[in-house]
């Protein structure tokens, strides 16, 4: 779990990616990829950070700082430990199968299951899998070493319609919301941009991305409202995204995620998601340059 073990281990992923070798966050030509990199294979994180990372503690800590907020509600917590099998898990969630609730692990990040659409274990064979490992042995993402390995099943977010409702991801840098990823429809044709906020001008207008028909951002008081929660949640760290969620009865805490994508993500853009393009470089010149402006 060293840093320079960890580094050895997923640095050729990041190289694969990027076609270089992390660079120091110091290094003028590091990109936000290299800062999260740099990030994610340090062992040390506070206990707020960790908190934070646990989908279970982190509804507690995101009500402290945002009273606000609404959490989506815990139905039930399975210790992986007491799991013997995918078909015991599925005996274990029978009560919620069908219903509008989600399970998912509190300790990783992946393999949701919609419970109304699970109709054999087969279905919750990749949830068993995840829940199962440690995480932090994945990308070697240090802030998930060491959290107890459980299953939390909550009730479904709200939504004003038949699709899940939209999530807006801030990219914050010294408690400030910088950006927005508004992704919409994130189960079926979805659909991402960034913004910038607070404004909630396109990023890059060049994106090539245009909304789907029907799609129109929140109402001002809306968006006001989103980005103070985000600001609220940001504020004791210098780098952090803030999900959240517009639900049909008001707003909702998502995650808060230390190292978006394991240092590998792409910011979206019409060309994809699998290289870099100059909506990505935009990206990261935003964050760095506020990032260097503290640092």
């Amino acid at each position: 779990m060293a840093r320079g073990v960890n580094q050895a281990i997923v640095g050729p992923r990041f190289e694969q990616k990027f076609g270089r070798r992390p660079l120091a966050p110091d290094d003028p030509a590091a990109t936000i990829n290299d800062l999260i990199f740099a990030r994610m294979i340090e062992p040390d994180w506070s206990p707020l950070h960790r908190a934070f990372v646990d989908k279970i503690t982190a509804k507690a800590q995101a009500r402290q700082l945002c009273p606000d907020l609404r959490v989506a509600e815990t139905l039930s917590v399975i210790p992986v430990e007491t799991i013997r099998s995918v078909d015991h898990l599925h005996d274990m969630l029978q009560p919620f199968i069908g219903t509008a609730a989600i399970a998912k692990p509190a300790h990783a990040s992946g393999a949701p299951v919609f419970l109304r659409d699970v109709t054999s274990p087969a279905d919750l064979m990749a949830l068993h899998d995840l829940a199962g490992r440690d995480y932090a042995l994945v990308m070697r993402e240090m802030q998930y070493r060491g959290l107890p390995r459980r299953i939390v099943v909550e009730t479904l977010v709200p939504a004003r319609g038949a699709a899940p409702p939209d999530d807006y991801k801030f990219h914050c840098i010294h408690g400030e919301p910088l950006l927005c990823q508004v992704d919409h429809g994130r189960f079926g044709e979805a659909w991402s941009r960034l913004f910038r906020v607070p404004g909630f001008a396109p990023m890059d207008v060049d994106d090539g991305l245009s909304p789907p028909d029907g799609y129109r951002l929140p109402d001002p008081g809306r968006l006001v409202a989103l980005t103070a929660a985000a600001r609220a949640l940001a504020a004791p760290f210098d780098m952090v995204r803030v999900d959240l969620y517009d639900g049909a009865d008001g707003l909702y805490f998502g995650e808060m995620t230390f190292t978006p994508a394991a240092s590998l993500g792409i910011a979206p853009s019409d060309a994809g998601c699998h290289r870099e393009t100059p909506t990505h470089r935009e990206y990261s010149r935003t964050l760095m340059a506020a990032f260097r402006r503290r640092g």
